[in-house]
This record gives C-alpha cells, sequence and structure tokens, in this order.
C-alpha cells in the first residue's frame, strides 16, 4: 500500500473508473451452473410428471399420479422458476462475497496493480455483477435493494435506485435518496496501474441526477443534488440543501420551493412587461 501523499497523480482531475477483465469474471459460468442445478433438482418431479403425459413413461417412480392439469401449471412454474434461479444466484454469490472478505478484507486507501488489495477488489466485483444484473432484469423495483444489502452495501430505507453502476463496498445510501438514470456511484477508481478506493455517503433525501457520476471519497450531506451531467471530484464534499453542477462540480446554486419558483417567474414576466412598455428615452428622437 502506498501513502496518499507519495502518489504522484493530481488527484482533483482523475474521475476515471472502470475494473479489468480477470481470470475470475469465470464465477458468472458458476453462478450460472448452480442456479441451473437448483433448478433441475426441485424441479425434477414436475419435468418427469410432463414426460409421462406425453409419453406414459417415466425417468424414475416418484410415487405421485401425474395429472392433465399439470400442463395448466406449466406458465406459473416457469414463472416461479425465473424468481428461483435469481434468489438462488443472489444467495450463492453473496455467501462468496462474504467469503472473499473473511481471505482478503476490504480496505480503503491506495494499492498498486497486481496487490492483493487490486485482485479481490476484481474478484468482488466479478461476484456482484452477475446477480446485480439479474435483480435489475426483473420486474421488481425493490429487488436490487435486496441485492445490494445481501451483498453488505448499506441503503436506507424508500431508496429508490434507478438503473446504473454502483459499487457494493464501501458506498452508503441514506433514508429517501434517489438516483437517476445512468448514473455510476464508484467507491473505486482505477487510472494506470493504481487503484484508489474511498467511501462514499450519500445522505438522507439527496438526489442523484441523471447521468451523473460520483467519484471515490465523495460526500453528500443531507438533501444535497447532484445536477444532471455532472460528476464529483475525489473527496469532494457537496454541502446539503444546494444543487451541485458542474464537470468537475464547481457550482452551487440554492434549492427554491415551488412557491418562490412561481414568485420568481411571475416577477420576470412583470420585468419583461414593463420593459417592453417603457417610455421612450426622451434623448431619442422618433423616426
Amino acid at each position: 500500500m502506498e501513502r496518499e501523499e507519495d502518489l504522484k497523480i493530481n488527484l482533483e482531475f482523475i474521475s476515471t473508473s472502470g475494473v479489468y477483465k480477470t481470470p475470475f469474471s469465470l464465477i458468472i459460468i458458476v453462478q450460472l451452473f448452480i442456479g441451473g442445478l437448483v433448478l433441475l433438482v426441485i424441479n425434477l418431479w414436475f419435468i418427469n410428471s410432463l414426460y409421462y403425459l406425453l409419453t406414459g413413461t417415466e425417468f424414475y417412480s416418484f410415487g405421485l399420479k401425474a395429472e392433465w392439469y399439470y400442463w395448466l401449471l406449466l406458465p406459473l412454474n416457469i414463472y416461479g422458476n425465473i424468481f428461483l434461479f435469481v434468489f438462488t444466484v443472489i444467495l450463492f454469490s453473496a455467501s462468496i462475497f462474504k467469503l472473499l472478505n473473511l481471505i482478503s478484507k476490504p480496505k480503503e486507501g491506495v494499492f498498486v496493480r497486481g496487490s492483493k488489495e487490486w485482485k479481490y477488489m476484481h474478484r468482488r466485483f466479478w461476484t456482484v455483477y452477475f446477480p446485480i444484473w439479474l435483480a435489475r432484469a426483473l420486474p421488481l423495483p425493490w429487488l436490487d435493494i435486496i441485492a445490494y444489502r445481501f451483498f453488505g452495501t448499506r441503503v436506507g430505507k424508500s431508496v429508490v435506485l434507478y438503473e446504473g453502476y454502483i459499487d457494493p463496498e464501501f458506498v452508503e445510501i441514506g433514508d429517501f435518496t434517489m438516483t437517476s438514470l445512468n448514473i455510476c456511484i464508484f467507491s473505486h477508481l482505477i487510472y494506470h496501474d493504481k487503484v484508489i478506493i474511498k467511501k462514499v455517503k450519500i445522505g438522507k433525501a439527496c438526489v442523484v441526477g441523471p447521468h451523473t457520476i460520483v467519484s471515490p471519497g465523495t460526500v453528500m450531506e443531507d438533501f444535497a443534488v447532484l445536477g444532471v451531467n455532472s460528476y464529483t471530484k475525489i473527496n469532494q464534499n457537496l454541502k446539503g440543501n444546494l444543487i451541485h453542477v458542474g464537470t468537475p462540480v464547481s457550482i452551487t446554486l440554492p434549492i427554491q420551493s415551488v412557491e418562490e419558483s412561481q414568485q420568481k417567474a411571475v416577477k420576470v414576466k412583470e420585468d419583461i412587461t414593463n420593459s417592453e412598455g417603457a417610455p421612450l428615452d426622451s434623448n431619442l428622437k422618433e423616426v
């Protein structure tokens, strides 16, 4: 591990991130295998019953009499198996994730490529990637929140997580916060041969606008808003009750109530009307 003060990188202007492909990405094949195996074991009796109704023979004698209405249960069986597969993959992956944490406890800091922390950061990423994708593929808007909590991410109550990428570790999201579409919340950042890992804390009732990037070490105080198409710098602090915009964030704007916005609109309209009806300057001559 390197000391941050010894790192010859201008952190003020770096806001990129990513995860290199590693052999551990093959964990997705293992997740598919485990999920499929559980489905096969649980549904073997049902498959055997349908096969018996079709051919009059069976794979094995299971002691239950196959009935014609089993065909009516087929759509429900398929729908239920989709959810069973997703939850199986989530539970299995969460177990692998916790095992990886026991082997190498996640740490904040700056680490060089090839270090133990670097390797296990990638392994944890690939363990989480597929189950989170599955959770968001189902038409249940709260399932991804449950999945993130299984992986140890601190997500408060009544939080809305629209489609976007959120690191599973060193991220805390407060109650009533909303993230918009196509956002990225990174607790890690890769720059050349180094990875920077820092905790991200998003307070209560915050809004992370669409097409935004939250960089490692960012702190959004309660009621802070990150405006559209903006991104934060590393270790940047966004004050509460303000709108923050910029690439990187460099401008703050007050949050107005509906009444204040209406009053401002009326005032602007009156100013425009007064300027249009104002008498000509006495020094000007009409043509």
